[in-house]
């Protein structure tokens, strides 16, 4: 019993982070994200150890579990799909800055530019 109570509970807190929306800017997406992967590790852990109910009361427990479970799958799912979004975006962006100007560099030894033509 105590440890699938351990189960529920850190079901319960990484459901509660996954219900605050992830930041946008980058320091607080990576301890957003970090966070999210402790939970992960530790509710992990606590998964191998859970055996079938034996109660009515454990049984509750289970269903909340899984419920639980869904959701963060869920709102994991949408987090994922944020995160590609956002790299996608941010290749596009470099992609258009690298051919914006090709000539604006120095120009390499030995090369003469003739500027009347």
């Amino acid at each position: 019993m105590a440890q699938l109570r351990s189960l529920y509970e850190t079901s319960k807190a990484l459901y509660d982070h996954v219900q605050v929306p992830m930041p946008k800017d980058g320091e607080a997406r990576d301890t957003y994200i970090d966070t999210v992967n402790d939970l992960l590790e530790r509710r992990e852990q606590y998964t191998d150890g859970v055996k079938p109910p034996e109660s009515e009361a454990e049984t509750r427990i289970a269903r909340e579990i899984i419920r639980l479970s869904k959701q963060i799958a869920k709102e994991l799912e949408s987090g994922k799909a944020a995160i590609q979004k956002d790299i996608r975006s941010h290749e596009q962006r470099k992609r258009a800055v690298q051919y914006e100007n090709p000539y604006s560099g120095p120009t390499p030894d030995g090369v003469f530019v003739d500027s009347k033509k």
